[in-house]
């Protein structure tokens, strides 16, 4: 009995850890992807890349460049935008066949009992698999569109986001300069 808890804990304790490291990379890969697009964007419009941080100037001229390169009438993008989707069901079918596999091993131990605990070790192995054809995927719609699964889509959200920022920041200007002016008066 003993024996078993070590498997079940076990498998589960790196699971969640394997879990938690792939949530990093994740997170290693989108900073990756956003500093890459800064850079494209630096040598397209030939500013240095601390300009496009910092020079409000060169925003229209960024969001010209950007709504282009990202545009939804381009093919490789709406490659980009279906793989996407594609990949993002592929981590949920990941996710639910891990569950499965942790009901299964748990009836299994149930039913037949505690030496069929062994099996929980399937669910890092699923996780691993299911990562490894993931980040394949990920490399093949790289290689063959420029993109990540799902960048342009991103991208042009992202845009959508600046550009209601700033009309917003420009009415409230706008409208605030009536108020400032008949204060005054």
């Amino acid at each position: 009995m003993a024996m078993a808890i070590v498997h079940v804990v076990g498998a589960l304790g790196v699971s969640f850890a394997f879990g938690i490291l792939v949530l990093v990379i994740g997170t290693w890969e989108q900073e990756r992807v956003r500093k890459r697009r800064f850079q494209d964007a630096s040598i397209a419009l030939g500013v240095p890349l601390a300009s496009l941080e910092n020079d409000e100037e060169l925003i229209p001229r960024l969001i010209q460049y950007s709504s282009q390169r990202y545009s939804s009438e381009l093919l490789r993008n709406r490659v980009s935008d279906l793989c996407g989707p594609l990949r993002t069901a592929w981590g949920w079918l990941s996710t639910l066949l891990q569950v499965g596999v942790m009901a299964g091993v748990g009836w299994s131990m149930y039913t037949e009992g505690a030496q069929s605990a062994v099996v929980m070790w399937s669910v890092l192995a699923v996780a691993i698999f299911f990562w490894l054809a993931s980040v394949a995927f990920s490399f093949a719609c790289l290689l063959l569109t420029g993109r990540y699964p799902g960048e342009a889509n991103m991208a042009r959200k992202s845009l959508a986001a600046v550009i209601e920022q700033r009309s917003s920041t420009e009415a409230a200007q706008e409208t605030a300069k009536p108020l400032a002016t008949a204060w005054e008066t």
